[in-house]
């Protein structure tokens, strides 16, 4: 079909021209399937998927929200962005893997530059959250990562891993760690393991004062996917065990942080004041 034919359509409405040298042969809007065939063909013949539509070829849920289309290319290439399609061009053109036809970056470097574009510090904590919660990856691979490539937009990514390492494990978490470190409040540990006298694991609350076996649970269904019900047993056996627990939902932390470090400190005062649970603990750091 001539050239002359496919303008005179697109000027009829017909068929679209989402970018230059791509024709969609309708006049819908075009699905987000079509639109990463359209960015794989304006940037072949080397053009790699990253980014969220990698990660969500990956099985990942908790992307961020973006219109663009990520893709790389060989760093000799000279394409540019164009409208929806991000194309950067890199020294480090990754072996792709398949998915559904379709090239995609390693899990890794996807998750990396999906997250050096990420202003977000929750959305970091949540894909990062899901991606080392679910061993997919781990903090030294994705830091090496990291370091391999370029260095523009890793600082937020690098204290996330920080808090991760820590043992946060959802956005809500970091927002209960966030408000600790703004407050006066005793030591914490955050998702350690809790074992019994016998070495039986008790239960691993999200976070833990030691010196007097205080529980601090936040209470997000998103994050405890188990349901109300194993919440409510694994909070029993923690007051079976002798253990104070003090709970909160997410909102709480933002709405009234206040009242939140309130009620902390009134339940560690509590706890202090009673025998600490014969209990072992083993921090996130010397957990296998």
């Amino acid at each position: 079909m001539s050239s002359a034919t496919v303008a005179r359509r697109i000027r009829r409405g017909l068929w679209q021209r989402p970018v230059r040298g791509t024709a969609v042969l309708q006049s819908g809007v075009p699905t987000r399937e079509q639109l990463v065939e359209i960015a794989l063909v304006y940037a072949r013949p080397d053009a790699v998927l990253t980014g969220v539509e990698a990660l969500r070829r990956h099985g990942l849920r908790r992307v961020p929200d973006t219109d663009a289309v990520h893709v790389l290319v060989g760093e000799a290439r000279r394409v540019s962005s164009s409208a929806f399609v991000l194309v950067e061009r890199t020294e480090r053109l990754p072996a792709p893997v398949v998915r559904g036809d379709v090239p995609v970056a390693p899990l890794d470097r996807a998750v990396v530059d999906t997250l050096r574009r990420c202003p977000d510090r929750d959305e970091v904590r949540a894909l990062l959250a899901e991606v080392i919660g679910a061993h997919r990856s781990t903090v030294a691979r994705l830091r090496d990562e990291l370091e391999a490539g370029s260095q523009r937009g890793s600082g937020l990514v690098r204290e996330v891993l920080v808090e991760i390492e820590d043992g946060i494990r959802s956005a809500s978490e970091g927002w209960a760690r966030d408000l600790h470190e703004s407050s006066d409040l005793p030591t914490v540990l955050w998702n350690p393991k809790v074992l019994r006298a016998d070495g039986r694991l008790l239960g691993r609350p999200d976070a833990w004062f030691d010196d007097v076996g205080l529980a601090w649970e936040i209470d997000s269904f998103e994050f405890h996917p188990e349901g109300d019900d194993a919440t409510a047993r694994r909070r029993a056996a923690f007051v079976a065990a002798g253990v104070v627990v003090v709970h909160h939902r997410p909102r709480l932390l933002r709405a009234d942080p206040a009242r939140v470090i309130e009620e902390v400190w009134s339940h560690y005062l509590l706890a202090a004041s009673c025998p600490r649970p014969e209990l072992t603990v083993v921090p996130v750091s010397e957990a296998s």
